[in-house]
């Protein structure tokens, strides 16, 4: 096997992993390997996209955690674009992933590993 051809097998294995790992802590089931645009399923609620490796941006997980809160805050960082006039602004909200799924029992309940889905 090649090295490019190897890689490539390690970086699947890796995207899997991560996505069975997503699908558990979210209470979803994975639905990546169908060739959609979601990795993961949240019935109802929500639709993700998991993204393990070099995409992680270290500038912005620095911005994240410098945010000082007091107890009870949750620190969370808007990106926007400045695209120029008559372009709409794409904006995305960054967060630790802890805080969503604390945020996330308190509004839909609590997600066990028993109700994530078997992917």
């Amino acid at each position: 096997m090649t090295d490019k051809a190897r890689q490539g097998r390690l970086n699947r294995q890796r995207g899997n992993a991560f996505e069975r790992e997503t699908a558990k802590k979210h209470g979803g089931r994975r639905t990546g390997m169908f060739g959609g645009p979601d990795d993961v399923t949240v019935d109802g609620l929500f639709k993700i996209q998991t993204k393990v490796g070099t995409m992680f941006s270290n500038k912005y997980w620095g911005w994240l955690q410098k945010i000082e809160v007091k107890a009870g805050e949750v620190p969370y960082l808007v990106i926007g674009d400045a695209p120029g006039a008559g372009v709409q602004r794409r904006v995305m909200v960054i967060m630790d992933e802890r805080d969503w799924l604390e945020i996330k029992e308190k509004l839909y309940g609590s997600t066990t590993e028993g109700e994530a889905g078997q992917g």
